[in-house]
């Protein structure tokens, strides 16, 4: 889908309210894939970065240009966001002036949410959160019983309910969460989940998106393991409807355009 290059489309794209958040998101980029981007595409990051504060999260400057300023190849950029946008870091909009010959545009590169806005964790912020660590070893530690009288039949029982849960969700929900949480946990982290995304649009699919759904689900989940938010359902609600208004945006906006 093409949009059409006005002011009024980059505030639509703009997904923080304000530099504050925008930089967060920055700093979590690094932090999640600093082992995985090339020298060129942290170099190209940091540049996109600096360059979407007008519309924070939106930058519209052409490749040619980035190419120019940063005194590489223009192949060297389309490849390094092009890796940014598998990674689920970006996502790049085609756009088409609005007067004059109407032809293509230059592509407004906006940022992904890698974690919930800022303040939800400033918000919740408490030391006493648990680890990934202590989570994956204590994968119940969400919902505690006493099985001390017959611990291989509740253990019987919690994962045959943890299987069955698995079979009627999505893969991408599955891999992310099963490594963390029981069976009653899963079913009420889902149910934020869904509650989060039909805020935006029920019929985005979890499976058309698997990565950035993923992606997001993953850092919200790290970030509640190293004890930055105190309510894991809240930071996940607002994660999953910052990104499901980020593909709404992409794939159902033209109607708004006339396109």
């Amino acid at each position: 889908m093409t949009l059409p290059a006005t002011l009024n489309t980059y505030q639509l794209l703009q997904p923080f309210s304000n530099k504050e958040q925008l930089n967060a998101n920055t700093i979590a980029i690094r932090n999640q894939f600093n082992s995985l981007l090339t020298p060129a595409a942290k170099k190209i990051l940091d540049f996109i970065h600096t360059h979407a504060c007008k519309y924070f999260g939106v930058c519209y400057m052409s490749k040619s240009k980035i190419a120019k300023q940063l005194e590489l190849h223009r192949s060297t950029v389309i490849r390094a966001c092009e890796q940014l946008e598998s990674l689920g870091i970006i996502v790049q909009y085609e756009t088409k002036r609005v007067n004059g010959d109407k032809r293509q545009s230059t592509n407004a590169i906006v940022f992904l949410h890698q974690l919930a806005a800022k303040e939800a964790f400033i918000e919740n912020a408490t030391p006493e959160c648990d680890t990934i660590d202590t989570l994956l070893e204590t994968p119940n530690i969400l919902n505690n019983t006493d099985d001390t009288e017959e611990p291989s039949k509740v253990q019987n029982e919690k994962s045959l309910l943890k299987e069955g849960l698995k079979a009627k969700l999505p893969e991408t929900l599955n891999q992310v969460l099963s490594p963390f949480f029981d069976a009653k946990e899963m079913y009420d982290l889902v149910g934020t989940i869904y509650k989060a995304k039909a805020s935006v649009d029920k019929e985005i699919k979890i499976e058309d998106h698997t990565s950035v759904y993923y992606t997001n689900i993953l850092s919200v989940i790290n970030a509640w393991g190293r004890g930055k938010a105190k309510s894991l359902h809240a930071v996940m609600y607002r994660a999953i409807k910052n990104v499901t208004r980020t593909i709404w945006v992409k794939e159902r906006a033209g109607k708004y355009f006339g396109i």
